[in-house]
């Protein structure tokens, strides 16, 4: 009887709350100071959500081969660290061993692909990148990483046009000749197979990134390779029709466009139209560069997805805060990052997220503070490194959300009704969503990005949870909820609220 009188009494409070408060006060100064109530609604579902990740992409080479691989990996891949399921392998464009490579240090890549001098032919040595190779399989020993996607910046470098794997020789012109497609596609897919037979969960092969950037030019700083729309499509047909005759059980990951954009959704709709690649397509997949707390550009790039509905999940797959405006001991950089995530899941409506490197090496800025773009920070090969704050951003969400998680409706009462829903959503200062996962629980991510408030919850059948938050001070404090009524929400913080 008491614990139905507690339940009763909770939920008239919430209820109260969140359907009179929100008609007493309105204006930007209620929206942005006052305490918040959120109505969770788990029988209104949205997309399935497919995980979340990071690439390999340069560090797994350095670290692989260092004291700490083992200890770096779990951080990232177990239930102990990230818990990430989806791991980005970089089939590297063998810039490593190119004798006109114009990059050097760990961005030019070792390739299985190689020339050998003494029979004059290229060939194939899956002995290469032994310490990338080392890597992977530590991450893939904790038991988390169920989808593994090979991806490459560019061609091999003997592929393209310049003769190297950095872009072509002149700004915006594709380095890989149509004559080399089916090389490609063959190069690819025979790497591929090699990981299969190894047991590797290779789910999807991604051959474009970012086909809309120059790469090239007069500078360069990294493999890539730049393809005009009509490119993108010739060479993906190819790769479809030479995947479709390979017997392999993967699905065509593209085109990794590099920013949620109308040039994007056109990619999209060709992509999805063509017969060939449509029957063995698995992800449209994009990047969210360049678009951080732009809240119109998301809610419209979310909304015409919407509309478009595609038969195909479409995965954020790289982001990274450009440009880095702040060091790894920055709270703040765990909050750009975490409102990033949830506006890719809730705006955009992105099926799954992808962080741009696990791992990367740091510089010192004039006051000695580390800059890093990496969920974790060090030197080259790792024994020297440091969680940078955005890995926690990351935890509270990967940690809590299983693959196979829905995302569901979440109401709350802070409302400028003078406003479009796209802009009060940034108005309130708090970014949020809530998700049904595979085993029962509801999850609640709630992002603070305002003044000190207390936050409450109604969700029918569920009166206790457990609060982990984060805040500059104190990372993944743990705390059993007795009451999911008036629960502190400090200033500048993540929380995320599982209720069981």
């Amino acid at each position: 009887m008491i614990l139905l009188f507690k339940r009763i009494f909770t939920t008239l409070l919430c209820f109260m709350q969140i359907f009179m408060l929100s008609h007493g006060m309105k204006g930007g100064d209620y929206v942005t100071k006052a305490n918040v109530n959120f109505l969770i609604q788990p029988h209104k579902t949205m997309q399935t959500v497919g995980g979340f990740g990071t690439s390999a992409c340069w560090w797994a080479q350095d670290v692989g081969e260092g004291e700490s691989a083992e200890e770096i990996t779990r951080l990232l891949y177990s239930k102990e660290g990230l818990g990430l399921n989806i791991y980005r392998y970089n089939i590297g464009g063998g810039e490593k061993e190119n004798p006109s490579s114009r990059i050097s240090g760990n961005r030019a890549t070792e390739s299985f692909y190689y020339y050998d001098a003494e029979t004059g032919q290229y060939a194939y040595d899956f002995s290469r990148d032994a310490a990338a190779q080392k890597t992977l399989r530590l991450a893939l020993s904790y038991g988390c990483v169920d989808t593994v996607v090979l991806f490459a910046n560019s061609p091999h470098y003997s592929m393209t046009v310049s003769g190297q794997a950095t872009g072509g020789t002149e700004a915006y012109t594709s380095n890989l000749p149509p004559e080399n497609y089916e090389a490609y596609a063959d190069y690819f897919i025979t790497i591929t197979r090699h990981f299969t037979e190894e047991g590797v969960p290779v789910k999807y092969i991604s051959p474009i990134n970012e086909p809309q950037w120059s790469w090239g030019g007069e500078w360069v700083g990294q493999e890539g390779c730049h393809y005009e729309p009509d490119e993108v499509i010739a060479l993906l047909k190819v790769f479809a029709q030479k995947l479709a005759g390979s017997g392999l059980d993967v699905k065509l990951m593209a085109p990794e466009s590099g920013e949620p954009s109308d040039q994007t959704i056109d990619w999209f709709d060709r992509l999805s139209a063509d017969e060939d690649i449509a029957a063995v397509l698995g992800s449209l997949a994009y990047h969210s560069y360049w678009s951080d707390d732009n809240i119109p550009l998301k809610y419209d790039f979310g909304k015409k997805l919407a509309e478009k509905d595609y038969a195909y999940p479409v995965d954020m797959t790289e982001w990274c805060e450009l440009p880095l405006a702040h060091d790894c001991s920055d709270f703040d950089a765990a909050m750009r990052m975490a409102r990033v995530i949830n506006q890719d899941l809730t705006l955009s409506g992105a099926n799954s997220w992808s962080a741009w490197v696990g791992v990367n090496t740091y510089g010192l800025d004039e006051n000695g503070n580390r800059r890093s773009d990496g969920l974790i920070s060090a030197n080259g090969d790792g024994t020297d490194h440091e969680i940078s704050m955005r890995y926690y951003a990351l935890a509270h969400f990967s940690k809590f959300i299983p693959a196979g998680s829905v995302r569901v409706t979440a109401k709350t009462d802070l409302f400028d009704a003078s406003l479009e829903e796209k802009d009060n959503y940034y108005l309130t200062g708090v970014d949020h969503s809530a998700y049904n996962t595979p085993d029962g629980k509801i999850v609640l991510v709630v992002i603070n990005s305002g003044v000190e408030r207390n936050f409450s919850i109604l969700c029918a059948g569920r009166i206790t949870g457990t609060l982990w938050q984060s805040t500059a001070d104190s990372q993944m404090s743990e705390k059993k909820l007795c009451s999911l009524y008036s629960i502190p929400l400090p200033e500048n913080s993540i929380s995320t609220v599982v209720l069981s």
